[in-house]
């Protein structure tokens, strides 16, 4: 983390992804879903989703430093960990949030489960274009 390719990585992805969101939850989801459930906050300050985003990539971007051995280096050994990575958590989350809350579709924890693990695929792209070479990824 004393690198200065990770926190561009993280910086460049950071905005990237909070793009993302401002685009899909932001616009499409609330329009689509959000706005006709009952228990959703309308009172929450964006600038918590913009520090969650940038903490989703940093923490990424701190796991995939240590595991990148176990990756191709550059876009495509980022994206792959992405893809794992975010089915780990984009998964049960959304599941269990369905399962937990009232007024919560089943094809809107689907969606969300695709779309976060598509938004996952991507940040891991870009970290690891932007950090990882064949030094960092060689066993």
């Amino acid at each position: 983390m004393k690198n200065a390719k990770f926190w561009i990585a993280v910086l460049v992805a950071g905005i990237v992804g909070n793009l993302l969101d401002l685009y899909i939850q932001g616009s499409l989801m609330t329009h689509a879903f959000y706005s006709k459930i009952e228990s959703m906050r309308n009172d929450a300050s964006p600038k918590w989703y913009i520090i969650g985003d940038f903490v989703a990539v940093f923490v990424f971007a701190w796991v995939l430093k240590r595991v990148a051995s176990a990756f191709a280096s550059g876009a495509k050994g980022g994206a792959v960990a992405g893809l794992y990575l975010g089915i780990i958590v984009e998964f049960p989350t959304w599941h269990f949030i369905q399962i937990m809350f009232k007024g919560i579709p089943y094809n809107l924890a689907w969606i969300n489960t695709i779309y976060g693990v598509v938004w996952y695929v991507i940040i891991g792209a870009i970290v690891g274009a932007l950090m990882l070479n064949k030094s960092e990824t060689a066993a």
